[in-house]
């Protein structure tokens, strides 16, 4: 199936933090690049040129979920499917597909060979595009961390690799025509060879109704006949976002496939790429599919493995065919991954377990052939022209970032603390009161909340929300003096609260170790630059600002929800330097994190034309 999930029990993996064939890429390029981009979120702004990729993409599939023989060629779009409120189809109402209700087109108006066939797939692209190119412009221009302009974003080019990719489809049809066996053909006609997982094509996911366009046993396959039987699985146009993902049976790689053409019997695998095939990208995409055949393999309990790879690039219109790996790249593979998941996820990796060790910088001319040389002699090549080369020691570019010990501001003198140096987990020792649980969860953790009670101080403990810890003394009850290890801390209504999660411990101590509550700072000031503006309210479904800061020791998020998002806000930009004063120190997903609340002020130092660039 090209859509699956881990099974509860089988399932080892954090959901947030899974492994990707990107990853994968990006870990084999350099693993200082991967641990910048996944830690500490340091990310590159996005270009105007993925607007091409997505509308074009959107508009090839809307092509392929049509039939020539339901839907006319100047029509609207009719085939819409059903969703559910999470994103994904509706699978189990099968009374909401529009397939069964749509009368067949007349006999006359279906297309009898190549060219018409094509003709009608151009005027379903002209149906299509544009909503398709205006909903990717939409979605990039709602990106926070863009540059550039749409204007600059190309759409002759577009439409021209939606005819390319359009025409790519049409010769799997015509190889579907001409050497599809007798059996497939008659089964497919009388409505019983519909696969557990089909295509979008506007039909519930249970229908046994021959098609419209079946033509009588024992004829010659039709056009019309081939379309409907080489129609590969895609990502269903309407679904939401990483709603149609396969996972490893658990749960530690995730995946999603462009195409999978399963008319011969076997899975065939297609990768659809926007662009001409040139340049360093071109490697990691032929390492993608090939990490794709191996989660097919996996997926189907290692009975299955396809039958072909390949990657279209749609700009000159192109198919590059990619070996297999063979049986025992498969097996590697899976161990591979696995070693590299529990580096890189199961636990945190810090800094010095992810090197800088960039791979040599590849070159490819068009269509994703080797160029010669293809490899750059410069072993740093890759660092030249890394987003992240004034960040990462080895880049060689020295950025202007802020190393400020104190600013003056408000007639008050705040001092700053190094982004690097921000606390996120503290200690806690103290006599327990209020004991609530402890109590086991089915995930393993462990279900509890007390009063920390430290003289005439206090603390609130209490389970993260993002996970509940496991280590805590057997011994733990009222009146037992403990110590709360890597607790999150922060401050509700005067009192300060620790959460804790599964970094977390709680453990007996002797009255000679003592970590006071007292101690515990929750408040800070910090000085960065913006490196990126990663959330922006718009009224709709996002209601907090959030950016990314650096200086010269690390980064940290900044966030504010709702009322407390600083006017100041609506005008910065990527590069502006500005002073984060009175925040409160947070963490998410193991990164720090500094919150914008009522007392804390934002301040803008200098905008970004006043220093260098990133």
């Amino acid at each position: 199936m090209p859509v699956s999930s881990a099974s509860p029990e089988s399932n080892i993996a954090n959901p947030y933090r899974r492994l990707s064939a990107s990853q994968m890429v990006t870990w084999k390029a350099c693993p200082r690049l991967w641990y910048y981009n996944n830690i500490p979120k340091l990310r590159g702004p996005l270009p105007p040129q993925i607007i091409r990729g997505n509308a074009a993409e959107a508009c090839i599939s809307r092509v392929l979920r049509d039939s020539p023989s339901l839907v006319p060629g100047e029509s609207e779009d009719i085939l819409t499917s059903p969703i559910l409120d999470d994103g994904k189809p509706a699978y189990e109402f099968g009374e909401l597909w529009p397939g069964p209700s749509i009368q067949p087109l007349e006999r006359s108006e279906w297309p009898t060979d190549r060219n018409a066939l094509e003709k009608w797939a151009m005027m379903r692209a002209d149906s299509h595009f544009q909503k398709c190119w205006d909903e990717a412009v939409r979605d990039w221009e709602s990106l926070t961390n863009r540059v550039g302009t749409a204007d600059s974003a190309d759409v002759l080019e577009c439409r021209e690799m939606v005819e390319n990719g359009i025409r790519m489809h049409l010769d799997q049809v015509e190889k579907c025509l001409n050497s599809l066996d007798a059996e497939t053909l008659e089964s497919w006609r009388d409505g019983t060879n519909r696969p557990e997982w089909p295509s979008p094509d506007g039909f519930p996911l249970f229908w046994s109704e021959p098609h419209p366009c079946a033509e009588g046993p024992e004829s010659d396959p039709s056009w019309m006949e081939a379309w409907e039987i080489a129609r590969p699985w895609f990502v269903d146009p309407d679904a939401g976002s990483f709603t149609q993902t396969t996972s490893h049976p658990e749960g530690w790689f995730q995946g999603e496939y462009d195409l999978v053409y399963r008319w011969s019997g076997r899975p065939s695998v297609i990768d659809i790429k926007a662009s001409q095939g040139k340049g360093d990208r071109s490697g990691g995409y032929l390492e993608q599919l090939r990490l794709y055949a191996w989660l097919w393999w996996e997926t189907h309990e290692r009975a299955e493995e396809v039958e072909s790879l390949a990657i279209w690039y749609l700009g000159p219109g192109t198919v590059k065919e990619v070996e297999l790996p063979s049986y025992e790249e498969l097996e590697n593979y899976s161990s591979e991954l696995k070693g590299l998941y529990s580096t890189i996820h199961a636990t945190t990796p810090s800094l010095e377990d992810c090197p800088a060790d960039p791979s040599p910088l590849r070159y490819f001319d068009i269509g994703g052939k080797p160029s010669d040389p293809p490899l750059d002699p410069d072993p740093k090549a890759r660092c030249r022209r890394c987003d992240l080369r004034g960040i990462c020691e080895s880049g060689g570019h020295d950025l202007e970032l802020p190393s400020e010990t104190r600013i003056e501001r408000f007639g008050h003198a705040w001092p700053i603390t190094p982004i690097g140096s921000i606390r996120t987990r503290v200690d806690a020792t103290g006599t327990v009161s209020d004991l609530r649980g402890p109590s086991l969860k089915e995930d393993g953790g462990i279900d509890l909340s007390f009063r920390l009670q430290d003289g005439y101080d206090r603390a609130k403990v209490r389970p993260s929300r993002y996970g509940s810890p496991s280590d805590i003394t057997r011994s733990i009850a009222n009146d037992v003096k403990v110590r709360v290890k890597d607790a999150i801390p922060s401050i509700w209504r005067g009192e300060v609260v620790l959460d804790i999660d599964e970094s977390s411990s709680i453990a007996l101590v002797n009255d000679e170790e003592s970590f006071p509550i007292v101690e515990i700072e929750t408040r800070i000031n910090v000085i960065g630059r913006i490196w990126s503006i990663d959330a922006f309210p718009n009224g709709i479904g996002i209601s907090r600002w959030s950016v990314t800061l650096v200086d010269q020791s690390g980064s940290a998020g900044v966030i504010a929800f709702k009322q407390f998002i600083p006017v100041l806000a609506a005008g910065l930009s990527r590069g502006d330097e500005i002073a984060i004063l009175n925040g409160e120190v947070g963490e998410f997903n193991g990164r720090p994190q500094v919150r914008i609340g009522p007392n804390t002020r934002v301040v803008s130092i200098r905008t970004s034309e006043d220093v260098p660039g990133f």
